[in-house]
């Protein structure tokens, strides 16, 4: 896999179809997160950048792809979570480099390159070593994905490391209302509250799709079972599909212009009689 549909005319069609293929690739020839985040630099412009500050958030960015690599080679491949795996992080990936290339395209909102860097650094690291669990305190996962690749960040300028581990931390699905309330009624501009939504929306964008997100349920669900946590029951049910896309939120242009509340509709609009 050397190129995925990230700049198609139609935008929401493109994600689709770059995930579709995603999908053939993790279940044979798959080509690595390196590869998957090297597509999605490219896609936004900053492989050719010559500002030091976007090429350290790059290289901080592919070293900790090919850290989630390695160390999925070095286990058997039952072990990797059922749901918090490569995938999704590929998914997020793609989600937000959609995402960021709608917001210039659409809405006219012309890319900062160090944020754009910032956020597929922090999307690659989000979920680092996931232990396929729930937290059982505020931030505990988050903290412990930090942890595992902060020593990648030695290099970056302390400001946009500190960014890093802010929009890490603030993937705790705990903090995602307040995340969104931080923004309400503000006119997008490139700063962290803005990029923290942006980052939390790409985190749930693909499940909350109509043709993936039940398969990521049963993923979920998978996962949860085997760590025991009871709400695996439920989540892949109809009742537990409604729940979850009653609960998403999408505040941003980006996820405006790819038709999200839409699709959540008309999701919602068909499951009631399900259940």
């Amino acid at each position: 896999m050397t190129d995925l549909p990230l700049t198609p005319p139609h935008w929401p069609d493109g994600l689709d179809e770059a995930c579709r293929q995603l999908r053939q690739h993790w279940s044979n020839n798959w080509c690595g997160l390196p590869c998957i985040v090297g597509l999605c630099q490219k896609t936004l412009n900053l492989s050719d950048s010559a500002d030091e500050t976007v090429l350290a958030l790059n290289r901080f960015a592919l070293r900790v792809a090919q850290e989630m690599e390695n160390r999925a080679a070095q286990r058997p491949a039952d072990e990797e979570p059922g749901y918090h795996n490569r995938l999704h992080t590929a998914d997020v990936l793609l989600a937000l480099t959609t995402m960021l290339r709608t917001l210039e395209a659409e809405n006219g909102l012309a890319p900062v390159r160090t944020w754009s860097a910032t956020l597929i650094a922090a999307a690659v690291a989000h979920d680092f070593m996931h232990p396929g669990d729930v937290n059982h305190s505020p931030f505990e996962i988050e903290s412990a994905s930090w942890r595992g690749v902060s020593g990648f960040a030695l290099d970056l300028p302390v400001y946009w490391r500190d960014c890093i581990e802010n929009l890490i931390m603030g993937t705790d699905v705990q903090s995602v209302a307040a995340n969104h309330q931080r923004i309400a009624d503000q006119p997008f501009r490139w700063d962290l509250p803005w990029c923290q939504v942006l980052l939390n929306e790409a985190d749930i964008l693909i499940s909350a799709t109509a043709e993936f997100g039940p398969g990521l349920s049963d993923a979920l669900a998978r996962e949860w079972k085997r760590v025991g946590f009871s709400g695996n029951a439920s989540v892949a049910t109809p009742a537990g599909r409604a729940h979850f896309l009653r609960s998403v939120l999408f505040s941003s242009p980006a996820s405006r212009a790819l038709g999200m509340h839409a699709q959540v509709q008309r999701q919602l609009a068909v499951l009631p009689q399900l259940e």
